[in-house]
């Protein structure tokens, strides 16, 4: 055993030799690197313009997070949705918080109220507090100058609210949104009964109401004529006497429902300018009214309102317009409110494969129109010649 451990162990001469030359050039190779170092001369670099360059950002950024001083800022009113970056550094501010406040506005972030600009995590509660009573936010129909601000006065004089149009009310110095929420609580039926009712519309001030209290009077023919579904349109009145008031009312009478213009639909309770516009674009998209219930399908419409409505409206003999399908287009087709587009893509795909139609009823050939009652929905509105 001992032999066999000699003998395993044992290194002839010549690589006890190699072994010995190895481990010196192992040793160059380690040390020749330090000595290179050590005997040569290596360059200086100058650091001194990035040093500078550094010294300069940093005293940028000093100046831009020190804040202003307040006492030389201008203060105005202002909205900080439009606000500019320059507009912020006049009120004040500084340069890191106007970038915050404008970063924050460019990724869709938005001031619904003056207290949600507190909300800016860097604006410090002093500049809040500061800027508060000049933060004005732009609502719709408002325009942000520094004259819309001011205090409307307006011509006081005598005007019923069920009569009064949109001009003047805004004579009598009400504000454009207070105006809007009167026409719109009228266009949909309401009716001022007594000077109280007039307090409700919500973006009336009590200040306005006070004001023009003592100019309301109500006129009973309006008052039941609108209490009868029938809105008044016109209204003559005016000056500071107010006691010329010669409303003209809507005709009674049914309603053509395939021939009756936007005017004569918005003489219906419940029916404005926008929905009146709804059912005639609809009405011509559709080719014509086959029955009264169709009425309920414009967007939109609230089924009260045509519940209402409905006594009023009839049918009279009318030839709706109808689509050929052997030669409407596919974008011609798909603007039907009764086709969808993915309907009318395989109307015009199978004409094209399988040649024209030899009647409407060929449809429920493609597999996907096998719905029969859709097919008896839309028949009257389509045609082959």
């Amino acid at each position: 055993m001992k032999r066999f451990i000699f003998n395993y162990l044992h290194f002839s001469r010549k690589e006890r030799l190699g072994t010995i030359a190895l481990a010196i050039i192992c040793a160059l190779v380690f040390i020749l690197p330090e000595i290179v170092r050590k005997y040569t001369t290596r360059p200086s670099s100058d650091f001194s313009q990035f040093q500078a360059d550094i010294l300069a950002f940093r005293t940028a950024m000093e100046v831009s997070e020190k804040p202003a001083d307040a006492s030389s800022a201008s203060l105005f009113y202002f909205d900080p949705n439009t606000a500019s970056f320059d507009d912020f550094v006049r009120l004040g501010l500084s340069d890191k918080v106007a970038n915050i406040i404008c970063n924050y506005r460019d990724k869709g972030g938005k001031f619904r109220r003056p207290e949600d600009f507190q909300k800016i995590w860097s604006l410090s509660k002093e500049d809040f507090e500061r800027l508060q009573p000049f933060i004005r936010m732009e609502s719709e129909g408002r325009e942000p100058s520094d004259r819309k601000w001011a205090k409307q006065v307006g011509e006081p004089f005598s005007f019923d609210p069920n009569l009064a149009t949109e001009q003047e009310l805004l004579r009598l110095g009400l504000p454009q949104w207070t105006v809007r929420s009167i026409l719109n609580f009228r266009s949909k039926g309401g009716v001022f009964r007594k000077k109280e009712d007039f307090k409700k519309i919500y973006t009336l001030s009590d200040d306005d109401y006070e004001r023009l209290e003592s100019y309301i009077v109500f006129q009973q023919a309006a008052v039941a004529t609108a209490e009868e579904g029938q809105r008044p349109v016109t209204y003559s009145g005016g000056g500071t006497q107010g006691l010329g008031i010669q409303p003209s009312f809507a005709a009674k009478g049914p309603l053509d429902i395939n021939r009756s213009s936007m005017e004569d639909w918005q003489r219906l309770p419940g029916i404005g300018e926008k929905r009146a516009r709804q059912i005639v674009n609809f009405r011509e998209a559709l080719g014509g009214f086959l029955s009264v219930e169709q009425v309920k399908e414009v967007y939109g419409l609230p089924d009260s309102v045509f519940q209402n409505i409905q006594p009023m409206l009839v049918l009279a003999p009318y030839q709706v317009r109808a689509i050929n399908i052997n030669t409407a287009s596919e974008e011609d087709m798909g603007k039907h409110p009764y086709v969808s587009k993915k309907q009318a893509k395989h109307i015009v795909a199978y004409r094209e494969q399988h040649g024209a139609f030899a009647s409407v009823d060929d449809l429920t050939k493609i597999i996907a129109l096998t719905d029969k009652q859709w097919l008896d929905k839309v028949r009257p509105y389509l045609g082959v010649w």
